[in-house]
């Protein structure tokens, strides 16, 4: 294992001292078949790996270390979290699929390991806010939203977390729907187009559209400090559909009116998505609002 713990991260102003000494591992499989949703991604898993450390070291108290591993095999990668030291609260993974990641989540908990998050679960919030956002511009209300989603099979979590975050009308589509319902007439009776599959073709719905990037990081990095805030130094065991809702509601609230997702830079990022996660979990909040 590679330790890039630099030792003296002690977070931004606004940090809890509880989080201060807590460890979160992020672990990067990098193999044949690692990929982006609908494309090849264009950060390799093991300089996402590094990009995501660094980002908990500069935007939480917490330390980071880095675990670059060469199979997505469940097994394995369940004995090598298993094997990290027992001061890790968290294990964030990038570069394996939903099946994969579910699996090793669910026998890390099992076996009494640290909570397991994906890079899926926080692209998955910030599609989800951008979903939410878009509906907004539209001056539609998420009970009201009609959203079609292209390849949903690939972000099973995010239909059920669209569900929580009040969105009233989902449909899937899928390209062998294209002769009978095809995605241009089906997108003029609906607001907003998830497009995950990657496969609507130009002018299915202009300015609606929804879509993840091929550089999950761009996404990912909106999301992970705040959550991670939020989950670690509590015991918590898994990453709920209510706590991805939280990060859903955090970023829509901070979003500019003329943006379909908040700045990295945005000030209040790590402090909201923290605060509105903790208090769905019943937790205490980690961070006070920066400008108090």
């Amino acid at each position: 294992m590679t330790n890039n713990d630099d030792g003296g991260a002690s977070g931004p102003s606004d940090g809890g001292p509880v989080l201060t000494g807590v460890s979160v591992a992020v672990v990067a499989v990098s193999t044949t078949g690692s990929g982006a949703a609908g494309s090849a991604r264009t950060r390799s898993p093991w300089v996402a790996m590094e990009d995501y450390a660094a980002l908990i070291r500069e935007r939480t108290p917490m330390r980071a270390l880095c675990l670059p591993v060469t199979t997505g095999d469940p097994h394995v990668l369940t004995e090598r979290i298993l094997g990290l030291p027992t001061g890790v609260s968290a294990v964030f993974v990038v570069g394996v699929g939903h099946r994969e990641s579910a699996a090793v989540a669910r026998e890390v908990t099992e076996r009494g390991g640290p909570v397991v998050l994906t890079e899926l679960d926080v692209l998955t919030a910030a599609v989800a806010a951008a979903t939410i956002t878009t509906l907004r511009r539209r001056g539609v209300p998420p009970r009201a939203g009609r959203v079609v989603i292209t390849g949903a099979s690939w972000a099973p979590l995010l239909a059920p977390v669209l569900i929580a975050s009040g969105v009233g009308d989902l449909s899937s589509w899928h390209e062998r729907d294209a002769e009978a319902f095809p995605l241009r007439r089906l997108m003029d009776h609906n607001d907003v187009l998830v497009d995950l599959a990657g496969c609507a073709p130009d002018g299915a719905a202009v300015g609606r559209t929804v879509t993840v990037p091929a550089d999950g990081f761009v996404h990912g990095a909106l999301v992970l400090p705040g959550l991670l805030a939020a989950l670690c130094g509590h015991g918590v065991r898994t990453v709920t559909v209510e706590a991805v809702a939280a990060c859903v509601r955090a970023l829509a609230l901070i979003t500019p009116a003329d943006r379909m997702l908040p700045s990295l830079d945005d000030r209040l990022l790590v402090s909201a998505v923290a605060r509105h996660v903790s208090r769905a979990l019943g937790h205490p909040v980690p961070y006070r609002d920066p400008h108090r």
